[in-house]
């Protein structure tokens, strides 16, 4: 294995990489929101009509099963019956739902708190990053610090993190670890990863959103698409119900 000192060329290009990767970690998830808060509704809309074509096809099909074998369809049976097979679709539906509701209500912040969010961030990750510093994981104290340094970047709060640099900063003086000697077994490896990692977030969904939403045009013709696709599931739902009633379902 090979171990490689902070004295050594190599880490700069991994820290900055590793906190690279991170951000962009960050941004993804931003644009994924974006995207749910303007199209969300149309997506559970989308997936509620599907789940509800889903239903009366089974619906059917068991209905169809009993007259094939010369019995009178049970219909009471077979809603039930029907009823515990879509338990996981509906469950979906609800986490959906869920997110939806998130995303519409994500906490906004200004450029500039944006900014000193991301510099904190990174003084703090270039301090106790597990990936960067192992005493972080061997440590409690500090580990439970960087999951809420986590839970803080994600959620934009700028008040969080300021306290919470002063935590991990304290926290380090008194272990005698504010000067670290890091190092990092196998940093070629896991630079090539990194570099691999940031080019899959920034060419696929949903960093690639960005470019997407702010495309007003985009936008609307992506919506005309939905409204379109869920008024076809209406006119097949209509159908499927028709053709229920035609087996003597309700």
């Amino acid at each position: 294995m090979e171990l490689v000192a902070i004295t050594l060329g190599d880490y700069p290009q991994y820290e900055e990489l590793l906190i690279k990767r991170d951000n962009l970690d960050k941004e993804a998830g931003l644009y994924g929101l974006r995207y749910e808060a303007v199209f969300g509704r149309y997506i559970e809309e989308l997936f509620s009509l599907k789940i509800d074509a889903i239903r009366l096809k089974k619906m059917i099909r068991f209905a169809q099963m009993a007259i094939n074998r010369g019995d009178t369809p049970d219909f009471d049976d077979i809603e039930s019956r029907v009823s515990v097979e879509m338990s996981d679709y509906n469950s979906r539906l609800q986490q959906m739902i869920r997110e939806h509701e998130a995303a519409r209500n994500a906490k906004t912040v200004s450029e500039q708190d944006y900014q000193k969010i991301r510099t904190i961030y990174r003084n703090i990750a270039k301090l106790i990053h597990p990936d960067i510093n192992s005493i972080t994981s061997e440590c409690e104290e500090l580990s439970d610090l960087w999951n809420r340094v986590c839970v803080a970047y994600k959620c934009n709060s700028l008040k969080d993190l300021e306290e919470l640099e002063v935590l991990v900063n304290g926290v380090l003086a008194a272990k005698g670890l504010d000067h670290m000697n890091v190092v990092i077994p196998d940093i070629n490896a896991k630079i090539e990863q990194l570099k691999a990692e940031i080019g899959k977030i920034t060419t696929t969904d949903p960093y690639m959103y960005k470019f997407f939403l702010d495309d007003e045009d985009a936008v609307e013709a992506r919506i005309g698409e939905y409204n379109k696709e869920i008024e076809e599931y209406y006119t097949y739902i209509d159908n499927l119900k028709d053709m229920y009633k035609e087996l003597g379902g309700e």
